[in-house]
């Protein structure tokens, strides 16, 4: 009798734990995240957390998002999933990277304005490019540029920088050419100053900061400049003043 109540013991104990396990390797899709994003957003503490804090309790019921976007990527039989969420409000934009396990690899809360992602693939390296557009004093259109790399089971921002600025002269570019373990080399076009335009720039890989940084940033320190100099009495919502101070910074 004590031998069969053991048994079932046992048998239920294994059964159970079969259980948790299965639910905690099945995988997920495209589908699967959005419903829990929508779920998170409502309030649903266990969504959230199984988002691992995606969002915050200034998320709680703001469904008017200008834009949410599910992309992936299948690298090595796993499948990996880029989700963007855009508001008016750009200290709610998130950006996060979830593999099909919900296993988070990075959670970005630092873009800003209209946000846009692709996946790359260049030989056997793998990367998210994510492209944010906003106004600095009222009409000033700039772009910035984050590149995230997938690698080794991790994924890191590697890369910051501005991409594009648009005045009522014109609308000038700095475009990413070349990339490779040891540097990125990118190319600006259609600046003001001669000296500069069709000019390239070097981003070479610091070990440290585990990022591509320029010693001159020629393109970031262009707008700077150009910003500094156009004069407007601002009317609209601004950037704030140290992410212009500090374009490609990881902190923004």
């Amino acid at each position: 009798m004590m031998f069969k109540l053991l048994s079932t013991i046992l048998i239920i104990f294994l059964f159970l734990v079969a259980g948790c396990s299965s639910n905690n390797d099945k995988e997920i899709n495209s589908g699967t995240l959005r419903h829990l994003v929508s779920k998170a957003l409502t309030g649903d503490p266990d969504a959230n957390e199984k988002l691992k804090g995606l969002l915050n309790n200034q998320h709680i019921n703001k469904t008017d998002y200008n834009n949410f976007t599910i992309d992936s990527l299948t690298l090595k039989s796993t499948r990996y999933y880029s989700l963007l969420l855009e508001y008016s409000d750009p200290v709610l934009n998130r950006f996060a990277v979830y593999d099909d396990k919900l296993n988070l690899y990075i959670l970005d809360k630092s873009l800003n304005g209209y946000l846009s992602d692709k996946w790359i693939q260049m030989g056997t390296r793998n990367f998210c490019f994510v492209q944010e557009r906003f106004l600095t004093k009222d009409i000033l259109s700039l772009d910035r540029l984050s590149i995230y790399e997938l690698k080794d089971d991790s994924v890191n921002l590697i890369y910051r920088s501005l991409s594009r600025f648009a005045d009522d002269k014109g609308t000038s570019y700095q475009t990413v050419e070349t990339v490779t373990p040891k540097f990125i080399v990118t190319k600006m076009t259609g600046l003001q100053d001669r000296a500069l335009d069709n000019q390239p720039d070097t981003f070479y890989y610091n070990m440290n900061a585990k990022e591509y940084l320029s010693k001159w940033n020629l393109f970031n320190s262009y707008v700077k400049q150009q910003v500094k100099e156009f004069s407007i009495i601002p009317i609209k919502p601004q950037i704030p003043s140290d992410m212009l101070e500090n374009y490609n910074s990881k902190e923004n």
